[in-house]
């Protein structure tokens, strides 16, 4: 009760997503890239739903709520700094490959890839402190995948 109410003050809400919780960080990085070119689509926002629902194994419900709370955190932050630096903080190297090609999956949906869309997995990709090299192997397992 005291926490909540000292949160409060701060002028947090109880409710509020934790941006530092690895799953919320990586909903709010990606409803950011489909963001980013100003047409948030529902096509992109089920398919961030599909992604967070294979990557940590929940119901389409859990995962449709969890891709609010990137929403809203995503909404509330300055930068993708924090996200990503909690992405690299919580897993091993190998387990951010996948974030990138999630990245790249929303990214492409729409068929069009503009100089931000691309900005955005490339400041990502840094952050997350992943050779350039891996996420253009990303982006091609994504572009295969697409087209088969």
């Amino acid at each position: 009760m005291l926490k909540s109410f000292l949160d409060r003050l701060n002028g947090q809400s109880p409710t509020a997503p934790d941006p530092t919780d690895e799953r919320t960080a990586v909903a709010a990085l990606l409803v950011n890239a489909a963001r980013v070119d100003q047409d948030y689509t529902d096509t992109e926002k089920g398919l961030i739903e599909a992604i967070l629902a294979h990557r940590y194994e929940m119901a389409p419900a859990d995962a449709e709520a969890l891709r609010l709370e990137g929403e809203e955190a995503e909404a509330a932050a300055v930068d993708n700094f924090r996200f990503g630096q909690v992405i690299r903080d919580s897993l091993p190297e190998p387990d951010r490959v996948p974030v990138v090609e999630a990245l790249w999956s929303v990214v492409l949906s729409d068929e069009t890839r503009d100089a931000q869309e691309n900005e955005i997995v490339r400041r990502v990709v840094k952050i997350l402190d992943i050779e350039p090299r891996e996420s253009v192997l990303a982006r091609q397992r994504v572009e295969a995948a697409m087209k088969g």
